[in-house]
């Protein structure tokens, strides 16, 4: 078995993959990000006109989770809240509080 040390020392940069990052910027501005020779590349994705481009990653996907903060006390999403069989599964809900902008 290698010992930390010997692992760091054979480490190599040539033997990780190549990664492309892309970003959606709050503006919804496409932008992709690699790296080359130990410095980050940033280049403009363009994409056809006709907007509706979110400015951030929009999840269609319901949040049913519960935590149980206290017996008393628990959180949740609003996805939770108008869930029926959710909210039967923790049978002391008497109240809901929904903190929105």
């Amino acid at each position: 078995m290698h010992s930390l040390n010997q692992e760091i020392k054979a480490f190599s940069r040539n033997n990780l993959r190549k990664q492309c990052t892309r970003v959606t910027t709050l503006t919804g501005k496409k932008i992709i990000e690699t790296w080359k020779d130990a410095r980050i590349h940033v280049v403009e994705e363009v994409e056809p006109s006709g907007g509706g481009a979110c400015g951030y990653v929009q999840d269609l996907s319901l949040d049913l989770q519960v935590g149980i903060i206290k017996p008393w006390l628990l959180l949740g999403s609003q996805d939770a809240a108008h869930d029926l069989d959710t909210l039967k599964k923790h049978k002391n809900v008497l109240n809901l509080l929904n903190k929105q902008k």
